[in-house]
């Protein structure tokens, strides 16, 4: 009999994975709790290079591309000082990623992401819908999954993608108390820590917004915006404001009281000279207030047990690396699986033993990298938060100037750390980009970082107090950063 996986939870991060086991025809099944595998939701997600490469490799890009209609976005910033900064270049930041490493950043609706990626398995009998979990149980032999109807499913392995309220999480801390391991610290869902909450949405375009690509932050004393266009004559939001520190169990939950509460009191933000907050929210779709949870989990498996994805790194909304680490983690996994089969004996089944080294690989190669993100999403949050001088020294004088050709860079460099799916070819419009401009850095097209007249310790000060969210946390486990 054959390895198989039991993935809990349709995520971005369960989806991914079914589709690259599926690809190297490693045995799976998928068990989600909701009814439906891609619920709307009102959530909305960022595509960077590092996951859009992993979603091209997948045969999944060109479907993405084309749902998300128009991604050559304009920035649009509204000061802290109240002053509006428009970026007047003719080629937009989405358009000189795509020439130069082959792929734009691109918002798409996550329930659109979902669906492309549950289309694309071929075994669709192996996803499982209202298969809500009660229970994880392992011996030495095996892992069984219950859920809430009755059902039994056996397997090799468990991967808990199921959020950050994560079951397969719960029951992987209460399998190591009872067997008195050691290996888990009492208390540890205390890790998890809220200071921001959010109202999050998708509305129909007010009229004061153009019907172009956009993307605005707005800054405003006790909160901050992200606005972008999406398909349909729509826009993406985010509106966040700061809050009291929380942890674990008592991170708040809101209704849709507390969430309109919260949304009337800023109606009369004025996030464009055109546009209020209410011209935003009174033409909403779908909305959802949230405690903004953050947090890497030291430890992400026991046992036959492995959480990734938000169950294992949460990252704030800010970093756009939350769903792009979720892909990435997955495709690590069975990079990692697939290297401890190959070194076994054909059809010998992983040892408990085998089992471990592959969770602990995984964690290892991936740990520092979404351990960056967290901390760059955590320091972005409180410089974009609350109108301080530090931010508005940055915010309203340097980053307009700046701040794109940083970020420009720093999302080249984490792509090209980024893993991809081994045993996959590159994606040929990847390649080309990187081979051309390769070319073009030999002949000095290109410069390393090319901010040299700005001094180290200025560049510091950009590294660490980013605002918009792009600075992407391969910077800070390089020395010697190269760009071409």
């Amino acid at each position: 009999m054959g390895f198989t996986v039991i993935i809990v939870g349709g995520s971005v991060s369960g989806l991914s994975l079914a589709n690259i086991l599926e690809t190297f025809g490693i045995d799976y099944v998928l068990l989600e709790g909701h009814d439906t595998i891609a619920p709307q939701l009102g959530a909305s997600i960022g595509l960077l290079p590092t996951g859009l490469r992993i979603l091209d490799q997948l045969g999944c890009y060109e479907r993405i591309r084309e749902l998300a209609g128009k991604v050559d976005y304009k920035a649009c910033m509204r000061l802290f000082s109240g002053r509006y900064w428009f970026d007047k270049t003719p080629v937009s930041f989405s358009e000189r990623l795509e020439d130069r490493i082959g792929y734009p950043q691109i918002f798409i609706d996550r329930q659109s992401l979902l669906q492309v990626l549950f289309d694309k398995l071929k075994h669709k009998e192996r996803v499982l819908t209202k298969k809500r979990v009660t229970s994880v149980e392992m011996d030495d032999h095996q892992v069984t999954v219950r859920t809430q109807d009755g059902s039994m499913y056996a397997g090799d392995i468990v991967v808990g993608a199921d959020g950050v309220h994560s079951k397969v999480r719960e029951e992987m801390w209460r399998s190591a108390l009872e067997a008195k391991s050691g290996i888990f610290e009492h208390g540890q869902v205390n890790g998890l820590q809220s200071d921001s909450n959010c109202i999050f949405g998708i509305s129909k375009r007010p009229p004061g917004l153009p019907d172009t690509a956009i993307q605005i932050n707005a800054f405003f004393t006790n909160c901050y915006y992200m606005i972008l266009s999406a398909p349909g004559d729509r826009v993406y939001w985010f509106l966040f404001v700061q809050a009291s520190r929380s942890r674990g169990v008592d991170i708040p939950r809101f209704n849709k009281d507390d969430e309109r509460r919260l949304a009337e009191r800023h109606f009369g933000d004025q996030i464009t000279e055109k546009t209020t907050f209410e011209d935003i929210y009174t033409r909403k779709l779908h909305t959802s207030l949230v405690a903004i949870e953050d947090h890497v989990f030291p430890r992400w498996h026991f046992r036959r047990i492995l959480t990734i994805g938000d169950a294992a790194h949460k990252v704030h909304p800010t970093s756009a690396q939350g769903g792009n680490s979720a892909m990435e983690t997955a495709a690590i996994l069975v990079n990692v699986l697939r290297q401890k089969m190959a070194q076994g004996h054909p059809g010998a089944p992983l040892s408990e033993k085998d089992i471990e080294d592959v969770f602990e690989g995984v964690q290892e190669k991936q740990f520092d990298r979404v351990s960056a993100a967290v901390d760059q999403g955590r320091r972005t949050n409180s410089i974009s938060i609350k109108d301080t001088l530090l931010s508005r020294i940055f915010v309203d004088h340097f980053f307009a100037r700046f701040g794109q050709s940083l970020i420009f860079r720093l999302i080249i460099a984490n792509a090209e750390s980024g893993p991809t799916i081994e045993g996959l070819p590159v994606p040929p419009r990847h390649a080309k980009a990187l081979a051309r401009h390769r070319e073009k850095s030999r002949k000095g097209g290109w410069v390393t970082w090319g901010f040299r007249p700005l001094g180290v310790g200025f560049m510091a000060i950009l590294v660490y107090y980013s605002t918009l969210g792009w600075m992407l946390p391969y910077l800070s486990q390089r020395v010697g950063l190269q760009v071409w």
